[in-house]
């Protein structure tokens, strides 16, 4: 049988995938039938997760993170070796699936809690880039811990999103990906250094959010987690009564 003809269920089961409504037990059933590549679930940071598995994360806390998973291996794209856990850096994971050398159907990706503190940009192209990667017939990707927030069109780093559109065989679109690979994820330093990591962490505990959402309200005054005005004010309130 062609894969054409179950083209249809692969595409419900993507987008059940993407929502949640599939748990791993229920993954294994699907992969068994539709050929998707499936090793084994893993628990890292509360969340159980299906292997193959990119944890993207700064190498500074590649160490730590093995202790946690000691089968989790340091990928290496050049010799396009990716281990089924694989400790990657940001860029490392961006370029690697940009230039299609990572070699599963089906695989999740956990933006570590060492990014937290990372610009919207960096949110905003590893969401643009997993959307297209999950409308492609190319891949299947769970993602966690990445923020859904748009890619602005002016972006310089929109050059990587249409150099993948060209190897996911949109061959005719006239858009630039000269040179892609000269971008610059992190963009200007933040000037503001008021706010540090732990009490971003203290905030966001006191509230009961994610760490991220607390970051967006305080540096950047968005809110791509969809808080409450309620939990807002009382995050900028928190804030006020640790400066003062």
């Amino acid at each position: 049988m062609s894969g054409q003809q179950f083209e249809p269920e692969v595409k419900k089961f993507r987008w059940l995938l993407q929502q949640g409504y599939i748990t791993p037990k229920e993954l294994e059933f699907y992969s068994n039938f539709y050929n998707i590549e499936l090793t084994s679930v893993v628990n890292f940071e509360g969340h159980d997760v299906l292997t193959p598995l990119f944890i993207v994360s700064r190498p500074s806390r590649f160490d730590s993170i093995r202790k946690q998973l000691p089968k989790a291996e340091i990928a290496d794209p050049l010799a396009k070796k990716f281990p089924l856990i694989s400790l990657i850096s940001v860029e490392k994971f961006i370029n690697s699936l940009v230039t299609m050398k990572i070699p599963y159907f089906f695989f999740s990706v956990f933006l570590e809690k060492s990014y937290y503190n990372a610009p919207p940009q960096v949110h905003a192209l590893l969401h643009t880039l997993l959307q297209l990667a999950n409308t492609s017939n190319k891949h299947v990707i769970k993602p966690y811990g990445v923020i859904p927030v748009e890619l602005p069109v002016y972006s310089d780093l929109q050059k990587i999103v249409c150099h993948f559109r060209k190897m996911l065989g949109d061959k005719g679109n006239s858009c630039d990906d000269n040179d892609w690979w000269k971008y610059n994820l992190w963009g200007n330093k933040n000037t503001n250094t008021s706010v540090d990591r732990k009490l971003i962490e203290k905030i966001a505990l006191q509230s009961n959010i994610s760490p991220i959402c607390v970051h967006y309200i305080i540096y950047y005054n968005k809110n791509p987690c969809n808080l409450s005005s309620d939990v807002i004010n009382k995050i900028k309130s928190d804030l006020s009564s640790s400066s003062s």
